[in-house]
């Protein structure tokens, strides 16, 4: 659930952005259009297209629009609306709320540095430790993110409203026909590059789609113009695309017998050298047992006699077994001797009973090899 919020907050912050940046984009496409329009054209397109400025400051509403602008006392109705603000309203675009700094809570958030791409998530789920509300309680939205050289955190401004506050405005201005579709502080109104909207994403995303589909309509149209200015490039390319693709499809059938055959080749390697390694293993084998012939009286007797790499254990019985260490120890050719367990007696025979542990030395292993 974690990892499913933390990926929808991204992708909604990445597409605020997205959409703002379009935003400003084709607001200067369509005024460089506007300027080759003929001027009585452009003087009409200009009257049908509005954006509204709500500013709220003691219960008072400001309605502006490009040079025109009205005054509200409170309680707002439309009934009492003049003429002019009511067919504004209808050809709106889009609405901007500004509310006022004092209704407004704002404080300072810092989290990891690695967390900065879901600092809306973390905020959301330290909202109650980092304000008097709980997440579900406000309408909130982050500043830009500042990071600190040398440091793991980084840092950004908190706004938000509560919910209850905030709906009723909005319930207000929806008697008025109005549905905003961004709402800032009122120091926020001058700064067009800022993404702040403490609207609520779901209303935000109702009240946008008839913009965003204008957008997207505008967007396809571009589309559809570079797609034809390319397309008689990218058909010679095609035709290179498939000859090179024909070429590397023969070459692709030469490298696989060339791989096939050197799998072969090591499969084969690769049985040589464990033949090998059998044989050297073998090798060492009979040689330590030719050594322990040559070493060991004759009142010696083995029982048994087990070898793991370089690692040699003998058990059986002597008239003294210490001696035997001794013997071993100095041919040289083993290290590490020692008792394995403790000498017993056997009653029957009158021998020792011993097992012996050692090590083949390093140099005769390799001599054996």
């Amino acid at each position: 659930m974690t990892t499913n919020s933390s990926t929808s907050g991204l992708f909604t912050q990445r597409f605020r952005g997205i959409i703002a940046a379009l935003s400003s984009a084709l607001s200067w496409w369509f005024g460089q259009l506007g300027q080759m329009l003929p001027a009585r054209i452009r003087a009409g397109w200009q009257q049908d297209s509005f954006s509204l400025i709500l500013e709220l400051q003691d219960q008072q509403l400001s309605i502006s629009a490009g040079q025109q602008h009205w005054m509200l006392p409170s309680p707002w109705e439309k009934s009492s609306l003049p003429e002019t603000l009511k067919q504004v309203i209808a050809k709106a675009q889009n609405a901007t709320l500004c509310l006022a700094d004092d209704m407004i809570l704002q404080t300072r958030v810092s989290v990891p540095r690695n967390a900065r791409d879901y600092i809306d998530n973390v905020v959301r789920f330290e909202m109650d430790r980092l304000t008097p509300f709980r997440a579900d309680q406000v309408y909130f939205d982050t500043g830009p993110v500042t990071d600190e050289p040398g440091k793991e955190q980084c840092h950004t401004e908190l706004y938000l409203i509560p919910k209850e506050q905030l709906q009723t405005i909005l319930n207000q201005l929806e008697q008025l026909g109005i549905a905003p579709d961004r709402i800032i502080p009122q120091g926020f109104l001058n700064q067009h590059d800022s993404h702040l909207n403490l609207l609520p994403q779901s209303d935000e995303a109702s009240l946008r789609s008839r913009y965003l589909r204008f957008q997207f309509a505008l967007v396809s149209l571009n589309l559809l113009l570079l797609i034809t200015a390319v397309s008689l490039p990218l058909a010679q390319k095609q035709t290179q695309i498939e000859q090179l693709t024909e070429a590397v499809a023969q070459l692709r059938s030469q490298a696989e017998e060339v791989f096939q055959i050197r799998d072969e080749r090591q499969t084969l390697f690769q049985q040589q050298q464990n033949y090998v390694d059998i044989k050297q293993q073998q090798s060492s084998v009979l040689s330590l047992i030719d050594e322990l012939t040559r070493l060991l009286p004759d009142e010696v007797w083995l029982n048994r006699m087990s070898m793991q790499g370089r690692s040699l254990r003998i058990q059986g019985e002597a008239d003294n077994a210490s001696e035997l260490i001794a013997l071993l120890q100095n041919s040289g050719k083993l290290t590490d001797v020692s008792f394995f367990s403790p000498v017993t007696q056997d009653p029957r025979t009158g021998k020792e009973r011993f097992m012996i542990s050692a090590r083949q030395s390093p140099g005769e292993s390799h001599a054996a090899q």
